[in-house]
């Protein structure tokens, strides 16, 4: 049980524009739904939920440019949390920095929000959270549309127990805040379809990766290399399909997907 006590926090206020939209953009905190989502997980879910979770660094970085379901991605990770792991909504702040209202007057906004978070939302201190078995969890969505947002998660992290995952479209921004946060971070780069992505989004039908994640030890053992051969004839079919089935103008981004014909990954 967490200890009741005073509002610690009572000084943290938001304007009320501010207020209502993270109340409006978080509605499992009144038990509403969020907004209908796609069915189909690209394949960094497992791998964001496994590092979110019990990876070695407290702050997962999600890099990738915009409209390849970076987003998404974020709101089915707490549709999943919600729903099939039971975490209490209370727990999961979610914060779109490319729509969020004005934050004038707010010098460091993720601590502020933050401060407001654990005041307003879960009650007690991410700590004490923490120390009741009721870790927090933290979705930042294109921050860095903040000058200074690598300093303020660093400070985050240093101080508190919680399980943050950051999305970002710029590269060259994302990358610049990697030193602050040296030894806190694992990235995961998102680019366009993957073919037996479009497999699965056009047909229906799933193919699992041959080459397994976090592993580059099999790249030098040649049955891996005959397997691979095996595995594409296996698929060539399906994988066909999917090719044919794309737009392939050279500027289209159904162009630029259909260059990449990887099936390993």
């Amino acid at each position: 049980m967490i200890p009741e006590g005073p509002d610690i926090f009572d000084k943290i206020r938001l304007s009320p524009e501010l207020d209502a939209y993270l109340r409006d953009t978080n509605p499992w905190w009144e038990g509403k739904p969020g907004r209908v989502l796609p069915p189909y997980r690209r394949w960094p879910f497992k791998v964001l939920l496994r590092k979110i979770e019990g990876g070695t660094a407290p702050v997962v970085v999600l890099r990738g440019a915009r409209q390849v379901g970076k987003t998404t991605l974020q709101e089915q990770l707490i549709e999943y949390l919600l729903q099939e792991q039971k975490v209490e909504p209370s727990r999961i702040l979610r914060v779109q920095f490319d729509e969020i209202p004005t934050l004038r007057g707010l010098k460091e906004p993720v601590l502020v929000i933050i401060r407001w978070f654990e005041n307003r939302i879960l009650s007690c201190s991410l700590n004490e959270a923490a120390h009741a078995n009721r870790t927090a969890y933290i979705f930042l969505d294109e921050v860095q549309n903040l000058s200074d947002w690598a300093p303020q998660i660093k400070a985050l992290v240093d101080h508190h127990t919680v399980h943050v995952l950051v999305t970002g479209s710029s590269a060259l921004r994302i990358e610049a805040g990697r030193d602050s946060l040296a030894g806190r971070i694992t990235t995961l780069g998102l680019g366009t379809l993957l073919l037996r992505e479009i497999a699965g989004l056009r047909f229906g039908t799933q193919i699992e990766p041959y080459w397994p994640p976090n592993s580059l030890e099999p790249l030098l053992n040649q049955e891996f290399w005959r397997g691979l051969n095996d595995y594409g004839k296996q698929h060539h079919e399906l994988l066909d399909r999917s090719f044919r089935a794309l737009p392939h103008g050279p500027c289209s981004s159904g162009g630029l997907m259909a260059r990449d014909r990887r099936p390993a990954q």
